[in-house]
Formats: C-alpha cells, sequence, structure tokens
C-alpha cells in the first residue's frame, strides 16, 4: 500500500472530530467484507485492491449467478447497518449512531448506482442480456453521472 495512502488515513482520523472518516471506512470495510463472504460461499478465491478512490473487489466467480449473489451482499451489508442504526435510534438516539446510518446510506446509494463499474451497473449488466438494454445503460449511466457532477458542483 501506498505510504500517502496511510499518512492521509492517519490524519483524517486524528483530526475527525465527529467521526465521519472512521465511520466510512468502517461502512466501506464492511459493504467489501460482504462481497468477500459471498465469494467465499461461492466457493471462489477473492482478492482486493485498495487505492484512494476506495476498496474494489477484483476476482468475481464465474458463475452468472454467484456473481449476482457476491455483487448483492456488499450493499445487503450496508442496508443491514442502516436497519441496526435506525433501530437503535428508535431506542436511544446518539449522534454517532445517527451519523454510522447516513454513512451507510450514503455508501449503499452511492454503489447502487447505475453505472458500470459500481455494484448496481454491475447487477443490471447480469441482469440483461439485450443489445437495447446495454445500449439503454448506457445512457442511464452518463445521465447519473452529469446529474451527480451537476447536484456536486451546485450549491445545495
Amino acid at each position: 500500500m501506498n505510504y500517502l495512502l496511510l499518512i492521509l488515513i492517519f490524519f483524517a482520523l486524528l483530526f475527525d472530530k465527529l467521526h465521519i472518516f472512521l465511520y466510512m471506512v468502517i461502512g466501506s470495510c464492511l459493504h467489501e467484507f460482504g462481497h468477500i463472504a459471498a465469494c467465499i460461499i461461492c466457493k471462489s478465491r477473492p482478492s482486493v485492491k485498495i487505492s484512494v478512490f476506495g476498496i474494489k473487489l477484483c476476482n468475481y466467480p464465474n458463475k452468472p449467478s454467484h456473481k449476482l449473489f457476491v455483487l448483492i451482499c456488499g450493499p445487503l451489508i450496508n442496508l443491514l447497518l442502516i436497519f441496526i442504526s435506525a433501530y437503535n435510534l428508535y431506542n436511544d438516539f446518539s449522534l454517532d449512531c445517527y451519523i454510522f446510518m447516513c454513512i451507510n446510506l450514503m455508501i449503499f446509494l452511492f454503489n447502487m448506482l447505475p453505472v458500470d463499474f459500481m455494484d448496481g451497473g454491475q447487477i443490471l449488466n447480469l441482469l440483461s442480456d439485450s443489445v437495447l438494454f446495454r445500449k439503454s445503460l448506457n445512457i442511464i449511466s452518463v445521465i447519473v453521472i452529469l446529474t451527480v457532477i451537476l447536484l456536486l458542483s451546485s450549491n445545495i
């Protein structure tokens, strides 16, 4: 792993008063752990790449149904963490639990975007076999990416 990445993580954790970065790392790691556990269940050997842009699972099973199972398990972990956090918030409100729930919701929604390299796009690619659906998926991906860029660049 790159030393610059380790230094970045160290300083982000050091100056993170609300633990937002810590919860992002925990949510992302648990998300990838869901993929890895599903790979192991499907008797496939997973490999993980870690970079500044995130964590990525590289080796998926060859069988389409197993690949679909692996792709769904990551977001399901985040969904499970959202429900657990919501249950804890219902019983006793805490800011940390609320932040953790919101971060997992963002990770879930971001990963379910219908963009080719995200879980949602790969799931849609697996579920679709027609050429027409793939072309419309590419158009949807471009629209989603442009919408996200516009929202991030605006002052909303």
